[in-house]
């Protein structure tokens, strides 16, 4: 269905002047200090992250944690249903 003359002026206005509000000043939160600041030094990426293990190696450790809490909840329920006397 084709769109309306009017109805697609109305949508252009709206977005025109949602462009032209006021937005609140971000730079009135800086204090001084922090302008007077020197900027950081860039450092590479390499030296500040982890290194992550191998997929392989963390979906076996998974795999394991998941089997001991399988193995833990079957015997769990084995338990509640032995009869009790």
């Amino acid at each position: 269905m084709p769109m309306r003359p009017l109805t697609f002026s109305a949508l252009l206005f709206l977005a025109a002047t949602a462009a032209c509000t006021n937005v609140p000043e971000l730079e009135e939160g800086i204090t001084p200090d922090l302008r007077r600041a020197p900027y950081p030094d860039l450092v590479p990426l390499d030296g500040l992250l982890e290194p992550r293990p191998a997929p392989e190696a963390q979906a076996a450790e998974t795999q394991a944690s998941l089997d001991a809490r399988a193995a833990r909840l079957q015997a769990r329920a084995a338990a509640l249903n032995t009869p009790t006397n």
